[in-house]
């Protein structure tokens, strides 16, 4: 979430050192394959203990969510960048945002958005969420046949798409397809979906792999440093090869493969030694991952408003420092703001914060009442005492 807020937001400097600067895969594909590992867990076991019909239903309810914040989002965005553009005589945030279309023609534009057959730019990974997640029924279902089917499945409709260029519209006014496109996508989800599930075993911790893996992550280093092109001519060859060739829409074999070869690396490496995850300052991260969906919403906004905020104060230092530990502070806050509303504070037993000085006088207890209940002992009647108050 933090990769992906410093990703949109303009001019910060510290856009230049997220993963994507150093490899072929970026946050969009750690995004969409923890979403398929979540998804697995949060949905899955609803197949299996309550049955496919309600399995289903939890999925379309799911769906339904990610389109009202989908929805909300957009129009966030919008305010904003009308806000901005009505305050600011430059730059025009209308045309930054890639809304312009929605304020030229609003009722064609709204009939777009709800249908999602108007995705602007940006505003791209939630409904490429929605499609994915709307395809786990199907893949529960042919999983049910055989394991490995559904990750055959969705190897195929990857290939189908590749082949054929299938995508979904994003943009009447110019006929262009989702950015990102889910069709292709959904084999980064459905790979975490496949290993949470169990549909298939992560590879074992090989040495061998562990190098194989560092080789990839080298070239995508290679490719994508700046400067190194234009000293080696081998470079410059390799990066033509593979960046004029590689396409994101569709999602390039070398992007997935980079991804897994990092996410290989990860886990290699942090095999046994994960117990630092847990301490007290990282904590404010994990937050942050368990209120996935709000802190991505958030994130979003903020990369707005950050951007915003550097083209009126400058992009300096002083500017740099303060904007980025802004924004940040806004997530790490909003997700602890979004825990707490989560925990239904007012359920719980009010307690009185006055102190003790300032309490009210307690109400003298009722007096016990002493009833005398009879039993008979050899005929005879004998009152014993018994206190209830």
């Amino acid at each position: 979430m933090c990769i992906i807020l410093l990703a949109h937001m303009r001019w910060t400097v510290l856009a230049d050192y997220i993963p994507a600067r150093f490899g072929l895969s970026d946050a969009a594909e750690m995004f969409i394959f923890l979403s398929g590992c979540a998804s697995a867990i949060a949905f899955g076991g609803t197949f299996r203990r309550s049955g496919f019909l309600i399995g289903t239903a939890r999925i379309a309810h799911r769906c339904w969510q990610l389109y009202l914040c989908h929805l909300m989002l957009f129009f966030v965005i919008a305010a904003l960048a009308a806000g901005a553009s009505a305050a600011f005589p430059a730059p025009d945030y209308i045309d930054l945002a890639y809304i312009g279309w929605f304020f030229a023609d609003p009722a064609s534009a709204l009939i777009r958005l709800f249908s999602l057959s108007y995705v602007p730019a940006y505003l791209d990974i939630m409904p490429v969420y929605i499609v994915v997640l709307a395809l786990v029924p199907a893949m529960m279902a042919v999983s049910r046949i055989h394991v490995l089917l559904a990750p055959v499945a969705s190897i195929t409709l990857y290939l189908v798409v590749n082949a054929t260029g299938w995508n979904l519209l994003a943009d009447p006014t110019d006929g262009r397809g989702w950015f990102l496109n889910p069709f292709a996508w959904q084999l980064v989800f459905f790979a975490g979906f496949s290993l949470s599930s169990g549909w298939i075993a992560p590879p074992s911790m090989s040495r061998h792999l562990f190098r194989a893996a560092l080789g990839v992550l080298l070239i995508g280093l290679v490719i994508k440093l700046p400067g190194l092109a234009e000293w080696f001519s081998p470079v410059a060859a390799l990066q033509s090869l593979i960046l004029d060739n590689s396409d994101k829409t569709l999602l390039d074999p070398m992007r997935f493969l980079h991804f897994l070869a990092a996410a290989y690396a990860v886990n290699y490496l942090l095999e046994g030694r994960t117990r630092f995850l847990e301490h007290p300052l990282l904590r404010p991260l994990r937050k942050i991952g368990q209120q996935a969906l709000p802190s991505f919403l958030l994130s979003i906004v903020l990369s707005s408003v950050g951007g915003i905020a550097f083209d009126q104060l400058g992009a300096g230092w002083t500017m740099q420092i303060l904007i980025n530990a802004a924004a940040l502070g806004f997530l790490f806050g909003g997700a602890y703001l979004v825990s707490w509303f989560k925990a239904t504070p007012w359920k719980r037993p009010a307690t009185s914060a006055l102190p003790a000085e300032m309490q009210p006088p307690r109400q003298p207890a009722s007096p016990t009442v002493t009833r005398w209940p009879s039993f008979a002992i050899r005929g005879s009647s004998v009152a014993q005492p018994e206190a209830r108050p």
